[in-house]
């Protein structure tokens, strides 16, 4: 299924948001508080729909609040318009809010389309154990997108890699010098020199390429799957920042449709660098006009007006220059 158009109104920091993806990738620019998180839960908690079922989704679950306070007095209102890509039908998928009480309900589900949150904080390190305790305890200080993202990675890899993954898993396998192991509710990465490094003391950005790895070895992200990325860049050692964009436009060319959100010029700007006539990418800067987030997209990063990554790197180059740092 492919995105075409999200509408939110009253929700959050979006009083009235509309946004036309790129049926590729969509790079997520804007400042801290402009909602770039917050619109990539929203199309996680459409995502949630299901096949036959009058499903019952609570938001606050998924942002990790209670939802009464995520909906303005006014009453939110979410709507999702996409394309089946077997068949091209049209489908709408809204989210009315019911404030009396604390969950949003589908209207009409359908067959529902399946989206691979990954956020920014690494839980794999944690993930012996943890889905138990949530079980366990109510109350337990993680949302919905850091618990799931646990759920997906622990589930069986293939033996062999599947099609989609062909090109990009030896060159994920050749930053980690190795491939993603689970051992006892436990992540490790088995080096190629026969090591086996647990998570919890290898380095952050490899353990993000593992999360990667991990989620095409055991097809959770296939073709017609949507894929949310927050801040795909942290903690990534910069040289691997290209290696990271070409397999994201690589799934983009397989099918998969992509949000991500940066805050780091050099990985927006590779996108530009890296992309060929044909692929589909689209950036979206969500900005602040008076009491409402609303969202410039345009085809290039630096066409866009609302750019307060680039406006950050020049001051720095500015900078540089006058200290006469840079000769």
């Amino acid at each position: 299924m492919t995105i075409d158009k999200v509408h939110i109104q009253n929700f959050t920091v979006f009083k009235d948001m509309l946004l036309k993806p790129s049926r590729g990738i969509n790079v997520l620019v804007g400042e801290n508080g402009t909602g770039k998180t917050h619109f990539l839960k929203v199309l996680y908690c459409l995502s949630r729909i299901r096949t036959n079922e009058k499903t019952d989704v609570s938001v606050g679950s998924i942002f990790g609040v209670n939802s009464n306070l995520l909906a303005h007095e006014l009453g939110a209102n979410i709507l999702l318009s996409a394309t089946d890509n077997n068949d091209d039908k049209p489908l709408e998928f809204s989210i009315p809010y019911n404030s009396g009480t604390n969950t949003y309900f589908f209207s009409e589900p359908q067959r529902g389309f399946d989206a691979v949150y990954i956020p920014v904080k690494d839980m794999l390190t944690h993930s012996k154990g943890l889905l138990s305790m949530v079980e366990k305890y109510s109350t337990f200080p993680f949302d919905k997108t850091l618990t799931d993202i646990i759920i997906r990675a622990n589930q069986w890899k293939l033996k062999k890699p599947p099609k989609l993954a062909e090109k990009l898993l030896p060159v994920l396998e050749k930053i980690m010098q190795g491939t993603v192991e689970i051992e006892d509710e436990e992540f490790y990465i088995k080096k190629q020199d026969g090591r086996k490094v647990s998570f919890s003391v290898e380095a952050e950005g490899l353990k993000k390429i593992g999360l990667l790895w991990q989620l095409l070895m055991n097809e959770n992200i296939i073709e017609g799957t949507v894929l949310l990325w927050d801040e795909p860049e942290a903690n990534i050692n910069p040289k691997y920042l290209p290696v990271v964009v070409e397999c994201l436009l690589e799934l983009s060319r397989c099918g998969v449709q992509i949000f991500v959100s940066t805050h780091n010029y050099i990985f927006a700007k590779y996108f530009d660098v890296i992309r060929t006539e044909n692929d589909l990418l689209l950036f979206h800067a969500l900005y602040k006009d008076e009491n409402n987030v609303d969202c410039e997209t345009k085809k290039y990063f630096a066409e866009l007006g609302h750019n307060e990554i680039t406006s950050a790197y020049n001051e720095l180059l500015d900078k540089v220059y006058d200290l006469g740092l840079g000769e």
